[in-house]
């Protein structure tokens, strides 16, 4: 069994970026959407996904970039919510095993719970409930 390397260079950013949107581009549920979003100018929004998990992981300076693409709507479901992170997540352990690796997976799991809060409809006092 080979051992994978941890997330430690730009370039390895670069490769799990791109093992991540090979397999959404082949997913049943996300290509279609993928591919009708085509439009989107995709080197930039590559770009700055790449340039938000460099900052996140790697702690580069620079751009802030942004986890998803600005032009791609997901529709307003949770399924495609989860299939998103479950792809992010298998992107990682296809490719990456150690400490960066395991909080790549973290930064993905909250984003992802940050993205379904958001997407939750909610009453203007309800951020009352919480405290």
């Amino acid at each position: 069994m080979q051992t994978l390397p941890d997330i430690r260079t730009e370039a390895d950013i670069t490769t799990l970026i791109t093992t991540f949107y090979e397999k959404v581009g082949l997913d049943e549920l996300l290509g279609p959407i993928l591919q009708a979003d085509a439009q989107v100018h995709w080197p930039q929004p590559l770009f700055t996904m790449q340039a938000f998990w460099k900052r996140v992981l790697l702690n580069t300076g620079g751009a802030d970039g942004w986890p998803f693409p600005g032009g791609l709507v997901l529709p307003n479901t949770g399924e495609y919510f989860q299939r998103w992170r479950q792809l992010f997540l298998a992107a990682v352990e296809d490719n990456f095993n150690g400490p960066i690796a395991e909080a790549a997976k973290a930064k993905a799991q909250e984003i992802a719970r940050m993205f379904e809060y958001k997407r939750q409809p909610r009453t203007l006092l309800s951020f009352l409930r919480t405290l």
